[in-house]
């Protein structure tokens, strides 16, 4: 008898215990944030298919307006900010000189110096990051098309 009251005991207590386990994972699954990276890991998955059965990533946009688009705006970035936050830091740089004496003209031009280099490192990087993107795609093994490479 003491071997039918430990089966029903056992029995009792599966139920039980899945029961909790389905509904402590309903209540994980309600929370916006498993859901919202469960939908991303969808969404990588579907479009990471794709793009791994190319073996040069960007060939379908060679001599579309895709590729005029991407040399237009690396050249107007190449060609208008360079000259552009170099002007504004030896404006930057010159003002924060001409401030010897007052702190808060000081404080000002730092602040637009510093701004001015972070503006410089961004389009110096906007120029230099196509070429260690395609560096470190083909160390990877994978490469992108001559067409979408800015310069």
């Amino acid at each position: 008898m003491s071997t039918q009251t430990t089966a029903s005991n056992a029995s009792t207590a599966q139920p039980t215990l899945y029961t909790h386990a389905k509904r402590r994972f309903a209540d994980a699954w309600l929370t916006p944030g498993v859901r919202q990276t469960t939908q991303l890991l969808l969404i990588l998955t579907l479009f990471a298919g794709s793009a791994m059965g190319q073996t040069d990533v960007g060939n379908i946009y060679c001599n579309t307006a895709v590729e005029d688009g991407v040399n237009v705006v690396f050249g107007a970035l190449a060609g208008l900010g360079l000259p552009a936050t170099m002007v504004f830091v030896g404006r930057s740089g010159l003002s924060y000189m001409r401030a010897s004496g007052n702190p808060n003209q000081q404080n000002e031009a730092r602040r637009d110096l510093i701004l001015s280099l972070v503006g410089l490192g961004v389009v110096v990087l906007a120029i230099v990051a196509p070429e260690l993107i395609t560096k470190f795609g083909d160390n990877v093994g994978f490469g992108f098309s001559d067409c979408v490479t800015p310069f």
